[in-house]
């Protein structure tokens, strides 16, 4: 999505927009040949495409990737972008009472970022992983 788009959206629908992705499991790895499922997939420049085709295959998008490009490239405010990974899809899933928060009762999972929207620390139910 361009980031002129995404910043339209953002301002036209605030607290209902969603950052998400169907990453393929060579997200975030490096370029090479991958396997999903029974089709065989290339990746270059973080591009996904079956072997031998121009068809793309799945996403290399992962979710801080996301984050940093509403903020950075959408200028999206970290808060809106945050609510778009966190609040507003468990919202709409139907799971906003048991995720989407950091509160007492729901689910301890959190993500430390650095300066450059960049992942340095994970936890699952509340343990560091």
């Amino acid at each position: 999505v361009h980031p002129d788009v995404a910043a339209l959206v953002f301002r036209s629908a605030p607290g209902r927009v969603a950052l998400v992705t169907d990453a393929m499991a060579a997200a975030a790895s490096d370029d090479g040949d991958y396997r999903l499922g029974s089709l065989n997939v290339t990746v270059r420049d973080g591009l996904a495409v079956l072997s031998g085709t121009s068809t793309i295959a799945g996403s290399t998008l992962t979710q801080d990737a996301a984050l940093r490009c509403a903020i950075e490239s959408a200028g999206v405010s970290p808060q809106d972008a945050v609510r778009a990974l966190t609040t507003t899809p468990a919202t709409a899933l139907g799971y906003g009472h048991r995720f989407g928060y950091l509160a007492p009762g729901y689910a301890a999972d959190a993500v430390l970022l650095d300066h450059h929207w960049g992942v340095t620390e994970v936890w699952a139910a509340g343990v560091k992983q």
